[in-house]
Order: C-alpha cells, then structure tokens, then sequence
C-alpha cells in the first residue's frame, strides 16, 4: 500500500511541469505573487497540482513547492535523504523529486514554506545540495530558487528561516550561515561530511560530490567540513535551533556538540534540544517543536525555545 501511494505521488511530481522561470536579478524584478492561500484539509495530489513549480537553472530542471503564508518568515525546508528502502534501485524512481513534511507544515498558516529536494548524486538521492564531482550546480541552483521565492514574496534574506533533517539539516546550517538568515531549525544534522562518510554510510554518496574517493583527506575539508568553517567565521547572526539524540553514535558527540560549542563560543544564540535517545531518526521533530522553533528563530526577543532545553 505504501510503494503504491508513493509511485502514485512520483508519478503525479514527473507529469506536473508549472511554467519555467529564470533566476531573478533582484528583489525589484519579482512578479506579485498569484498562489492561492491554503485552505481546508492536506491533500496531496492538490498541494502538487497547485503548489509544485520548475525551475530551470544551467540546463537542469528542479522541481520545489511553496505554500504562501500569512505574514510570517518564509521558512526554506531541504528534503533529506530518502532512506535505505527509497534507496534500492527498484523504488528509487518512486522518490525522485519526494518533499518531506508537506503534510506536517501544512496547517501552519502564518509562515510561508518553500520545499526543496536534491535529486542528484550517488543514487540520484541528494548532494548535500552541493552538486557533483566537483560542480556545485545544486547549491546554484538552490540558491537561485531560493532569491526568487524570497523576492516574489517580498521576504528579507534576514527574516527567512532554514530547515531540515539529517543531509537537509546540512543544507539548513550552510544556507543559513552562508546567508545571514534569521536561523536555522537543524533536526540530526550531519556537519562534517567527512564524519558522515565514516560513520554514516555515506562514503560512496560524499565521493561522488567531491569527484574522489578519498573523503576524509584534509584537503577537501573547504567542501566536508565547510559548516563547521563557517560557524567559526561568518557573522554569529543566525540563531540556530538543533535537535539531536544523544544515541546518534558519529552525529550527536562528533559532530553536533562542537558546533553548539562553537557558535556559543563565539556570541552566537543557540537552543540544543538534546534528547537521550532516537538514533539518527525524527520521532521528537513533530510540528509542535518545528512550529516553537521558527518563531524562536524569527523573533531574537525570544529567549527560550519552549519545546525543548535550551
């Protein structure tokens, strides 16, 4: 039943071809937005055939989601990796283009949502939105996407709110860094790729970004370890919301609480929901914490993230 509903959605994402839009120069270029709002009940194959668009960059077609909000942050959501079973070559074609927490963002009204997926890479299942063997075309691209949301919803660069989980987590902190956002909702965030490829099972998918099979070589750290780069340079702007279990062996002590440290260190704000177990998974990510977590982002008089320790 589940392999069914999910072909039935991928086969719904490759029909559905919006109208193709080039990167925008600036804000002042950005057409009104024409989304309708959302109203009643989630459903899918609604969501898909009103919400989902293309988007040509470099000669590569993506495919995103927005759902205008209310007024609130526009809040970006990076799909993570699709998981071992979306991995094996018979049902990878079922979750080319999969946006994760459609559903779950849903009933929030207030902020606007953009949804990305990287469909690139290894197994056509993500780069960490870099790119391949070398070429950041994903990172571009999303980048592009990115400006041109903001600008056709007449949303500032520092009131946009960046999320993910695990590979979508990475792209969260980086955008989020890179940018100056407002912050960053990172659930089991993977940070210094490196690691991942050791601890992670990710050697094989890291390889094919970097064009080389020596992955933990230090001089590719400018790409593997580049968030813990920057959350050690860039402007501690960003307030960060992490998520992480304490069980997640190679993520939660390797990798999470030297970032935490790091950007305390340096007079950066971040709120550390550490949980003492659930691996490498997203039981405690409900809507309850992602919803507490892009107000404490959006709004720097928040002390507190309420859902969770601080």
């Amino acid at each position: 039943m589940l392999a069914r509903r999910l072909q039935n959605v991928a086969g719904r994402l490759r029909r559905a071809r919006p109208a193709r839009y080039a990167p925008l120069a600036s804000a002042d270029d950005a057409p009104p937005s024409e989304l309708p709002p959302r109203r009643g009940e989630f459903d899918r194959e609604h969501v898909l055939a009103t919400y989902l668009r293309a988007f040509e960059h470099e000669g590569r077609l993506y495919n995103y989601v927005v759902y205008p909000g209310e007024g609130g942050p526009l809040c970006v959501h990076f799909s993570a990796f699709f998981g071992e079973w979306g991995e094996r070559p018979e049902h990878r074609p079922q979750f080319q283009g999969y946006f994760h927490r459609l559903r779950m963002f849903w009933p929030l009204r207030r902020p606007s949502f953009l949804f990305v997926c990287d469909t690139f890479g290894a197994d056509r299942n993500g780069t960490y939105y870099k790119g391949e063997r070398g070429d950041f075309f994903v990172e571009r691209a999303t980048a592009a996407i990115v400006d041109f949301v903001e600008a056709e919803l007449g949303i500032a660069r520092v009131d946009t709110v960046m999320l993910g989980s695990s590979m979508g987590a990475t792209a969260a902190l980086r955008f989020a860094l890179e940018r100056g956002c407002a912050g960053a909702v990172a659930v089991s965030p993977h940070i210094d790729l490196d690691l991942c490829a050791r601890h992670q099972g990710r050697a094989r998918h890291i390889a094919a970004v970097l064009g080389s099979d020596d992955v933990e070589d230090p001089r590719h750290y400018p790409v593997t370890r580049e968030v813990r780069t920057l959350a050690g340079s860039v402007e501690p702007r960003p307030r960060l919301a992490i998520q992480s279990a304490v069980d997640d062996h190679g993520v939660h002590d390797e990798q999470v609480v030297p970032l935490v440290e790091l950007w305390r260190s340096r007079g950066g704000v971040a709120a550390a929901d550490f949980r003492p177990d659930g691996g490498h998974s997203s039981v405690h990510a409900t809507a309850e914490f992602f919803e507490a977590a892009i107000s404490w982002c959006a709004d720097p008089t928040r002390e507190r993230l309420s859902s969770g320790p601080s």
